[in-house]
């Protein structure tokens, strides 16, 4: 008999579920996309895009370089007019890409000629994600708008790819398609249940991970 998931349940996930998932991932995602960048939305995006950095190491003169890590920092909020907050549908950006400080490491504005992974912890209703997408197609024109070789604008332009890697996907109606050219990668496909992530517990973090005998069957 299958498992019918309620409102209440949840699925607590420890941080070994979210390594293994990854690094079962990460082999696809070296094949096909081969990412030279990530962008990791704060918070749910910082492990799992440093745990996918290690797993992604890159071969660059007979040794093993990391691939650099940016951050954004975005919130989902909605005016509940002094009623309890909960998740909303308007983003509010709080923390965008800085690569002023890389010197040289960086040309062309730090996006141009890169394969840029967008890492998140979860696709739920993909409001994130999409105006994440959106907002770097922007930064991405304009960074081409100021290379002024034609030629070398268009090579720019080809050789720039967006992609998202997810640890969960949500399997529910979405906010938004994604354009079809952003590459997409899941670690898991999962009902749309109420995942425990261990980097949100608050308490005892032994008593979390025990919980988990008492997780659904999906």
């Amino acid at each position: 008999m299958s498992h019918i998931l309620t409102d209440q349940e949840m699925l607590r996930l420890s941080y070994n579920d979210i390594h293994t998932a990854i690094q079962i991932a990460a082999p696809k995602i070296k094949d096909e996309f081969a990412p030279s960048l990530f962008i990791a939305i704060g918070g749910g995006g910082f492990i799992p895009a440093r745990i996918l950095r290690t797993q992604l190491k890159r071969d660059q003169d007979g040794k093993k370089k990391n691939i650099p890590i940016q951050a954004v920092g975005l919130v989902l909020y909605e005016d509940m007019g002094g009623v309890e907050e909960k998740v909303g549908t308007e983003v509010v950006r709080t923390q965008w890409l800085d690569f002023s400080t890389l010197g040289q490491n960086f040309t062309h504005g730090g996006l141009l000629g890169r394969h840029i992974l967008v890492v998140d912890e979860v696709d739920d209703t993909r409001t994130t994600l999409t105006y994440t997408i959106r907002e770097l197609q922007i930064d991405i024109e304009k960074q081409l708008a100021l290379v002024q070789d034609e030629q070398e604008r268009e090579r720019l332009r080809n050789e720039t790819k967006l992609g998202i890697f997810v640890v969960h996907n949500k399997l529910k109606p979405k906010a938004a398609e994604l354009p079809a050219d952003v590459a997409y990668f899941s670690a898991v496909d999962t009902p749309d249940i109420w995942l425990a992530y261990p980097w949100e517990c608050d308490g005892d973090i032994d008593s979390h991970d025990a919980l988990r005998t008492h997780n659904p069957k999906i």
